[in-house]
């Protein structure tokens, strides 16, 4: 087994390393993500956007890992912003699951 030069030189690294792997996996999975085939990102209305199932669902499913990917953040408040701002994509997809037409 080849051993990982990073982790055996650069301990310190190797937190910051697989969070970044970590991001740029999520990232990557959000700018593949579509809610549903059809139209593009720029096609629809935004009351499409706001009523569509399909689009409530991602949107909650992104609030969902911003809350998760905010476990982290090193430092306080950009904790507590992720954390508050996918919360909010949370509530905001619940609510207006609830009162679409």
């Amino acid at each position: 087994m080849i051993p990982n030069p990073i982790r055996i030189r650069f301990p310190q690294l190797a937190a910051p390393l697989s969070r970044l792997g970590a991001t740029a996996t999520a990232f990557v999975f959000a700018l593949s993500a579509s809610a549903h085939p059809g139209h593009g990102w720029r096609d629809a209305d935004a009351q499409h956007l706001l009523t569509s199932p399909d689009h409530l669902a991602w949107m909650a499913i992104g609030g969902a890992v911003v809350c998760f990917g905010a476990r982290f953040a090193q430092r306080h408040w950009p904790r507590r912003l992720l954390q508050s701002t996918g919360a909010g994509a949370l509530v905001l997809a619940a609510v207006l699951w609830g009162i679409r037409p």
